[in-house]
């Protein structure tokens, strides 16, 4: 009765108190708790600091920031003179000698230059816009990626804890058995779920080298020790504010490419419009001085460029097309992400308000069972092994949380705000991170 009494007491307090508590002292402050204002708690720097290290690394952000300087040089060379002059030199010896310098240059009668720079500018607008997309993903990448790493290490935790019960409540009941005070049929019961509990345990062993392997993939980086997420949320809105989407990175995108095709319409337009060439020579005759002035006008006869204007303008219909498909889907995405913040954060809060004590009292009861001798050994295993389902459950959900809220995030185009930097900015540095 006494290692009854003792290994009952030990699973009940074990139980009764969170995996991270037991197992491993260093997550004391992992369990979320969500905020009851606007007002989430600050970022740690170190995560701050860890989001910019990945930014600096990436060579997707590398490969953006080498986009949006190309872009930049290709609106230099846009604004510059369409028409280089052209000189030309003769000389010719026969019976008179003749010599001539010669000077021509096309204008830009319809002014191509402009609608060339317009189209520049749209094109760096849509290289930033893409450097911000690709800072973004890769932010939520690695958010998603450290949720699911620290959710699986709790779910590790809680896997090892319960093998270490199972094992305890083996070795009692073989020294109950060995005392003729418990028969066979609850000892192959505790083997059985012992043997469970090894095979959850190498699963969940399992779940986090992978879930380790992925974090590393996707940020580029090894640490022994990774940042933590904020143990503070802000609470989701009531209902999604869809002016979020103008800041959206992909829908920025889509809208410099529409505008880049309006322009190169413009552009279509004008290439119709004639170009003179306007020459002026100077040369000797012999004794005789040679002055010239021409002039050259092409005749759009054989192509009048029409069919480019018809063609630019259906790539524009299509680009706007484009833009309002992606801009219904964003919307979409929105208030779906919010549902979601808003429904797990409902289940957490719950869970923290009521099912957090409705668990400990039920271990507390199941103790007080247990020594009065009202449960079988059989039951209490049963009852045992539900509660850590019940914390597994909590885990999972807490994992779940932190997803929809990055989710949640990433579709409105909050992620840098929230984070503390600034991914929309143009003018940072390759290796800034800033």
């Amino acid at each position: 009765m006494f290692l009854n009494r003792v290994f009952c007491a030990g699973v009940c307090v074990c139980l009764a108190l969170p995996v991270w508590a037991v197992v491993a002292p260093e997550y004391k402050e992992i369990p979320l708790s969500i905020s009851a204002n606007n007002v989430a708690q600050k970022v740690d720097p170190s995560l701050k600091r860890f989001i910019q290290q990945v930014w600096a690394e990436s060579p997707a952000v590398q490969a953006s920031h080498a986009a949006v300087e190309a872009a930049r040089a290709r609106a230099e060379g846009a604004d510059r003179p369409l028409y280089n002059p052209d000189l030309e030199l003769e000389a010719e010896r026969t019976d008179i000698n003749t010599t001539s310098i010669g000077f021509s240059q096309t204008l830009d009668w319809g002014d191509k230059r402009e609608a060339l720079t317009r189209i520049a500018d749209q094109e760096i607008q849509a290289a930033v816009a893409e450097l911000r997309e690709t800072r973004q993903r890769i932010a939520v990448e690695t958010l998603d990626a450290l949720a699911q790493y620290f959710t699986a290490r709790e779910m590790q935790a809680l896997a090892l804890r319960r093998s270490q019960l199972m094992k305890g409540f083996i070795d009692t009941v073989k020294q109950r058995q060995a005392a003729g005070d418990m028969g066979a049929l609850e000892g192959t019961l505790a083997q059985v779920t012992y043997s469970e509990a090894l095979m959850q345990q190498a699963t969940s062993e399992s779940d986090l080298a992978e879930a380790e392997a992925a974090l590393q993939a996707a940020t580029g980086i090894e640490l022994e020790s990774w940042p933590r997420l904020p143990r503070e949320l802000a609470p989701p809105p009531e209902r999604a504010d869809a002016a979020l989407l103008q800041s959206l990175p992909e829908l920025a995108v889509l809208r410099s490419r529409m505008e880049a095709a309006r322009g190169r319409v413009r552009l279509a337009e004008r290439e119709g419009r004639a170009d003179p060439t306007i020459g002026l020579r100077a040369g000797r005759e012999d004794s005789e001085t040679l002055l010239g002035l021409s002039l050259e006008i092409p005749l759009f006869v054989r192509n009048n460029f029409k069919a480019d204007v018809r063609a630019a303008s259906h790539e524009a219909v299509a680009e706007e097309l484009v833009y309002r498909d992606a801009h219904r889907r964003a919307r979409a995405r929105l208030d779906g992400s919010l549902g979601r913040f808003q429904n797990t954060t409902r289940a957490w809060r719950a869970w923290v308000a009521t099912g957090q004590r409705a668990h400990r009292e039920q271990m507390n009861l199941l103790e007080q069972l247990w020594q009065a001798g009202e449960l079988t050994a059989t039951d209490f295993l049963i009852q045992a092994k539900q509660s850590i389902d019940t914390q597994a459950a909590a885990t999972a959900l807490m994992g779940e949380v932190w997803q929809a809220a990055i989710t949640w995030l990433d579709a409105s185009a909050q992620v840098g705000q929230w984070l503390g930097v600034a991914p929309n900015s143009a003018t940072q540095t390759k290796n800034s991170g800033e």
